[in-house]
Order: structure tokens, then C-alpha cells, then sequence
């Protein structure tokens, strides 16, 4: 019976440890950073760099390096969806209530979805398949436009309607969930 409880208490601790603790020390970390003066569309943009640099590295790929096209789909998906959640959930009803931007903020949804589906498309494609490069140029030309979109419009009609608190807030946010992901 010691021996359950004890296992039953370890399975626990993990759990917290392991679940539920990151995503309420990252949305901490997140709200302090902000209150800090650091500006949370800047971490976003900083997400945007290393997605087209990972999407720049699969469009460059010889077909035959099929291993490191898998690994940078790999990469490229957690790094993706983690950014995708985080604006999903935070960011983009923000935009939609605070910012009053609602055809914006559904575009904006709709051109996640339609990153959702490249994505299916490039990971059933064979690796080797010539046909797999345009794919991933296309995701690129789309995840371009929609970054270009989102910091050249809506992230600074966003910064301006958010009051230092509501950024900390929202810095909090993206941070938790994204760290439900990675």
C-alpha cells in the first residue's frame, strides 16, 4: 500500500512539475518582462524571423536530403503551432475587441488555417517528391505576407490601444501558451 501511495504521489509531483508549473511560470515570466518595458510584439516578430528562416532553409534543400527535410517540417510545425496558439488564443481577439479589427483578426485566422493546411500537404508528401519544394515555397510566400501584415498593421494598431497593463497581460498570456507547447 506504501508503495501505491508513494508511486501515486511521484506520478503526481511529475505531472504538476512537468504540465501544469511552465505555463504559469512562463505567463509570469511573460506579465514581468512586459511590466519591465519589454515590448511582447517584439517576441512575436523574433518568432517570425526563425519560421521563415526555417522556411527558407526547406525551400533551399536539394530533393534527395530527406532527413533534413523531416527534421526542419519538424521543427518548423512545434515552432509554428506554439506561435499560431499563442496568437490564436491572445493576440488576434485582442485585435478583434480591442483594437475593433474584425475583418483583420478573421483574415488573420483564416490564413492560419490555410498554413494548417500546408503543412498537412508537406508532411504526407514524400520528402524526395520535386513537387515538395513548391509546396514550402508556397507556405513561405504565405507566411510572409501574413507576418508583413501582422507587423506592419495590426501589431501596431494593437500597441496602441493596449495600455501598460493589457500588454503585460497579454505578454503573460502569449507566454503560457506557448509554453503548453514547447
Amino acid at each position: 500500500m506504501r508503495g501505491l501511495a508513494a508511486f501515486t504521489t511521484g506520478a503526481l509531483a511529475a505531472v504538476i512539475a512537468s504540465r501544469i508549473l511552465p505555463p504559469i511560470v512562463a505567463q509570469v515570466a511573460g506579465s514581468a518582462q512586459a511590466a519591465a518595458g519589454r515590448d511582447p510584439f517584439d517576441g512575436l516578430a523574433e518568432d517570425h524571423r526563425i519560421i521563415l528562416s526555417l522556411l527558407d532553409r526547406m525551400t533551399s534543400s536539394p530533393d534527395n536530403a530527406v532527413f533534413d527535410r523531416t527534421q526542419l517540417l519538424l521543427r518548423l510545425k512545434r515552432r509554428l503551432s506554439a506561435h499560431a496558439v499563442a496568437e490564436e488564443d491572445v493576440v488576434y481577439p485582442l485585435l478583434h475587441g480591442r483594437a475593433h479589427e474584425e475583418d483583420d483578426t478573421m483574415h488573420l485566422y483564416s490564413e492560419h488555417a490555410e498554413m494548417k493546411m500546408h503543412l498537412f500537404n508537406l508532411e504526407q508528401m514524400p520528402k524526395s517528391d520535386p513537387r515538395w519544394r513548391g509546396i514550402a515555397t508556397e507556405l513561405r510566400d504565405l507566411i510572409a505576407g501574413h507576418v508583413k501584415q501582422e507587423e506592419e498593421v495590426d501589431f501596431p494598431k494593437l500597441r496602441a490601444v493596449l495600455d501598460q497593463k493589457e500588454t503585460a497581460m497579454m505578454s503573460g498570456g502569449v507566454q503560457r501558451e506557448k509554453a503548453l507547447l514547447l
